[in-house]
């Protein structure tokens, strides 16, 4: 359970740096894009091929962290927990979930304002 444990802090650290990088990029590239286009932006590009699900992510990460408990703004931090938590249960490497807080891994990365 450590290990996986583990397994999951470094995946998360690795994809999240990977996904910041992706934003400045694209904020460099395109400064004037909305959050939600810019995000959506980075989602594509890091998924590559399957690059037409990037708008469902978007969508089910505003989803999962807009309304409850509390309604706030979809922010890049929302969509790189919900896009690392997806990537990592699609990975085929997991059953049951994950054993750690992916989301106190992200939010050490990502800034908040972003």
């Amino acid at each position: 359970m450590l290990f996986v444990a583990h397994a999951e802090r470094k995946y998360a650290r690795q994809a999240s740096t990977q996904l910041l990088d992706l934003y400045w990029q694209q904020r460099g590239a395109q400064p004037d894009l909305a959050d939600r286009v810019l995000y959506e932006g980075v989602v594509a590009q890091r998924l590559g091929p399957d690059a037409s699900r990037a708008g469902e992510i978007i969508r089910r990460a505003e989803e999962s962290f807009t309304d409850w408990p509390v309604e706030r703004e979809l922010k890049f931090r929302h969509v790189v927990h919900y896009l690392i938590f997806d990537e990592y249960m699609r990975s085929g490497n997991v059953r049951e979930g994950t054993k750690t807080n992916m989301g106190a891994v992200v939010a050490a990365i990502i800034p908040e304002e972003i």
